[in-house]
């Protein structure tokens, strides 16, 4: 990989990326009551689902040809992974201030994380190809999510025929 030669859209998703990654490891609230200090960081919970966008997006980023910009389907699916990890941050950043009156902070990680989920979401709209677009991305995801699926039970019932032919008796064992 040499960075120098990539998209600028891949750029920037790879490094919004590796902060989204390295901020699941931060501080996202941290609890302090009696003098005790408690801090959680985002390997929890929802957390955990805000950690798989970031790494789908990374993969994405450094797959197929760095030098072009995403294609449709992978451009919608890392916009679809930005959205959902943007929206699970607010929903946790909701829940902690809510939870605790007063004694809980919210720690620089949850912020990093959703300022990464962010980055992802703009970079990846902003600096699209011309003909991409949310409608057609969407679009072409469904069809390829179809194809494989057809694909899959073609395959599932070839393979049930198959087995189905193998077990058949031949005629010399029926008449025995």
């Amino acid at each position: 990989m040499n960075f120098n030669l990539m998209s600028k859209q891949r750029k920037f998703l790879l490094v919004f990326a590796a902060v989204g990654f390295i901020s699941m490891f931060l501080p996202w609230v941290s609890i302090s009551m009696f003098g005790f200090k408690q801090t959680a960081n985002g390997m929890h919970g929802e957390g955990i689902l805000v950690f798989i966008c970031f790494v789908v997006t990374g993969v994405i980023a450094y797959a197929s040809d760095q030098k072009k910009n995403l294609d449709k389907t992978m451009w919608t699916v890392t916009i679809l992974a930005g959205a959902v990890a943007l929206l699970f941050t607010i929903w946790y950043y909701v829940q902690i201030t809510d939870s605790v009156m007063g004694a809980s902070f919210v720690g620089f990680g949850l912020y990093a994380a959703a300022l990464s989920a962010l980055g992802i979401v703009l970079s990846a709209y902003l600096l699209r190809s011309p003909s991409d677009n949310l409608k057609e991305g969407i679009s072409n995801l469904t069809t390829e999510i179809k194809n494989k699926f057809a694909a899959l039970k073609e395959n599932a019932s070839t393979d049930t025929n198959a087995r189905l032919s193998e077990e058949e008796p031949s005629e010399n064992s029926k008449s025995i």
